[in-house]
């Protein structure tokens, strides 16, 4: 239906960008790099002006791993929004603990940031966590007090993006994810709790495919305690990258800027934008963990591009 859609209007920006995310997501490459360069032609990024690379460094995350995460951080690129003050931070490390079969060479990660640009503060921050959007108000409140960065920590060899904030959050678990056998999946939890699961899943068992042949240099499980589990202390300078690769742009289809102008190797595509479940539409369904301004948990369901 996409495709006799796109070839009825050629220049359908989300018809292109919903089919281009469709092909990538079954691994039709050829087709999806096709569809992604039609898009582009159809609406040409575009590079950031001075006033929107200095949104993007002023805002960029305060990035903290674990120090014995095996992973480092391959890339990490910013792309503004066009119309909007919003800014998607896309981080790439060198691969997964659970998925070297998976045939990306990395872990495709991101986390949003919309500001006020009057005021020229972070209005809200928005983290992808395993097919989950995660918000908290106490993060916004955290980045009015370190210079209007908000704080990401990353899951150690999983790399979900955790904002501050994060233990308190609600998340429902189920039978999709990997440690489901240490979760209750009938009813929400704390992320704590969630990822104190993900912690004895690791210790306990270990990554999946413990034998596989490209993860013969990777740890078997997690050696350490809890508290070195969740123990973000390892700062990653991507502000510091950024001014360095200058790999930053203007658009509203990040995966196919990401695909056709910047990474030579390839990835997963993941949610366009926060809060535009149309924008993409391979239709997957995303869970999302919301914090309301008073810290009232609450469940929200929508569909959007990519559940990984």
């Amino acid at each position: 239906m996409l495709e006799t859609a796109v070839e009825l209007a050629p220049a359908w920006e989300e018809g292109l960008a919903s089919l281009a995310n469709a092909l990538h997501l079954q691994r039709r490459l050829d087709e999806a790099a096709d569809r992604y360069a039609r898009l582009l032609h159809v609406a040409p990024p575009t590079a950031p002006s001075k006033q929107q690379e200095d949104v993007i460094l002023r805002f960029s995350p305060r990035v903290f791993q674990t120090p014995t995460d095996p992973f480092p951080l391959k890339d990490v690129l910013a792309i503004h929004h066009p119309h909007e003050p919003l800014i998607a931070y896309h981080f790439f490390w060198a691969d997964d603990i659970d998925f070297p079969d998976d045939n990306d060479p990395c872990d495709h990660e991101l986390v949003w940031v919309r500001y006020d640009p009057s005021a020229q503060m972070i209005t809200d921050l928005t983290t992808y966590f395993h097919g989950r959007l995660l918000r908290s108000a106490a993060a916004v409140q955290d980045a009015h007090l370190h210079g209007e960065r908000p704080r990401v920590n990353v899951q150690w060899g999983k790399h979900g993006s955790l904002p501050f904030g994060w233990e308190e959050l609600s998340i429902q678990a189920d039978a999709g994810d990997i440690e489901k056998s240490y979760l209750d999946l009938a009813k929400p939890m704390r992320l704590a709790d969630y990822n104190r699961a993900t912690y004895l899943k690791l210790r306990n068992e270990g990554r999946r495919l413990m034998d596989h042949p490209l993860a013969r240099t990777w740890p078997k499980r997690f050696d350490g305690s809890w508290e070195q589990f969740v123990e973000f202390r390892k700062e990653i300078d991507v502000r510091q990258v950024l001014k360095q690769s200058r790999a930053m742009a203007v658009s509203a289809w990040n995966n196919a800027v990401l695909q056709q102008r910047f990474l030579p190797y390839n990835f997963r595509p993941k949610t366009e934008w926060p809060d535009q479940p149309s924008s993409t539409a391979a239709g997957l369904e995303l869970r999302r963990a919301t914090a309301s301004s008073n810290d009232r948990l609450i469940d929200v369901n929508c569909k959007a591009a990519d559940c990984a």
